[in-house]
């Protein structure tokens, strides 16, 4: 049988007449048609209550964590920046009971853009609440201009260790965040990395722990193999 990877939903709060005014559960069509591509079974799953999130793991065999709100700075022992954008207290609860569940059991788990944020604040790191809060020698632009479609690489980054037999050693991404990584959890280490040092992808230090964590929304550039490469390789978890 495939393997059910429960994609955490996000909730459309804002007043739509193509809703007919209503509130919605979505997630966007290339983290199901990734996931698919990759020879699995996606399953979203509605953002609920820290206690219900046992009731969802149960149903499913990996988890996945896609991007979206920013990561709410007390979870990480900050106060709110005035550069920080909407945040969702409640996702944040919820992803990180379900992500507390699949790391104690080692589940296989992917994280993109907020997930792999997510991944480290619940693991003990931090972030900057925005990209100009970090020095840096070099300036690349994280959060691209939003003319640019999402499928358009605007940077580059350098890989090393495992994902560098289906990255190679630079690989040109897209990029649509603002925040990232600041302090890196200890159980991770950096897997990819811009040319300002923004830490670009993460696996865990323990090799018999299925995570993998990507800044990038590889999900937007599916026409690409080794952005499909990238959900591949998170299945393999499940062999």
């Amino acid at each position: 049988m495939k393997p059910r990877i429960g994609i955490v939903g996000n909730l459309f709060t804002k007043d739509s007449e193509l809703f007919y005014h209503n509130r919605a559960t979505y997630t966007f069509q290339g983290n199901i048609e990734a996931i698919v591509q990759a020879g699995g079974l996606p399953v979203v799953i509605p953002i609920q209550t820290e206690s219900m999130a046992k009731d969802y793991f149960r149903t499913i065999d990996g988890l996945f964590l896609p991007g979206g709100q920013d990561v709410t700075p007390s979870l990480y022992g900050q106060e709110p920046n005035p550069l920080l954008k909407e945040t969702s207290l409640k996702r944040d609860q919820f992803e990180l009971a379900l992500f507390n569940l699949a790391w104690d059991a080692h589940k296989p788990i992917l994280g993109i853009c907020r997930g792999v944020q997510l991944i480290n604040v619940a693991l003990g790191g931090t972030l900057y609440q925005d990209q100009t809060l970090m020095t840096r020698s070099v300036l690349v632009e994280h959060d691209q201009a939003p003319e640019i479609r999402g499928n358009v690489a605007t940077h580059e980054v350098q890989v090393e260790g495992e994902l560098q037999k289906i990255l190679g050693k630079r690989v040109s991404v897209n990029s649509l965040h603002h925040q990232m990584i600041a302090k890196l959890a200890q159980p991770l280490k950096k897997a990819a990395w811009a040319d300002d040092g923004v830490i670009e992808a993460v696996q865990p230090t323990d090799a018999d722990q299925p995570l993998l964590g990507i800044q990038w929304h590889p999900e937007m550039m599916l026409k690409r193999p080794e952005m499909r490469a990238i959900f591949t390789k998170y299945l393999t978890f499940f062999k």
